[in-house]
């Protein structure tokens, strides 16, 4: 299977989402002809414009890259404990952390 390159995955992820390169270019502050250029891979981004188009995209810059096709970046620890256990199950578990911390000692 062929890699997609930075363009075309950028491209792709407009296309799925159904949003003109002007909507992009509005909501990234940049110009519809900087849109075009990259995805036609004429022109990349730089680090800032590359971390808003991540951000617009709730994407990892990893995906974008084509390092991995994974479009979203794992989740931290800090995001898990936020998002996925409650209150009491995180206190818990901090709970079993510490005495396995202890256990090593």
């Amino acid at each position: 299977m062929k890699k997609l390159s930075f363009g075309e995955r950028l491209r792709e992820l407009r296309i799925e989402r159904n949003i003109s390169q002007k909507a992009i270019a509005d909501a990234l502050d940049l110009s519809i002809n900087a849109i075009s250029q990259y995805e036609n891979c004429k022109r990349f981004p730089d680090e800032k414009v590359l971390v808003r188009i991540c951000d617009f995209y709730k994407i990892s810059a990893d995906y974008l890259l084509g390092l991995t096709d994974n479009k979203h970046s794992p989740m931290t620890r800090e995001e898990i404990k936020n998002n996925i256990i409650d209150s009491n199950q995180h206190v818990a578990l901090e709970k079993i952390l510490d005495m396995l911390v202890d256990k090593e000692k």
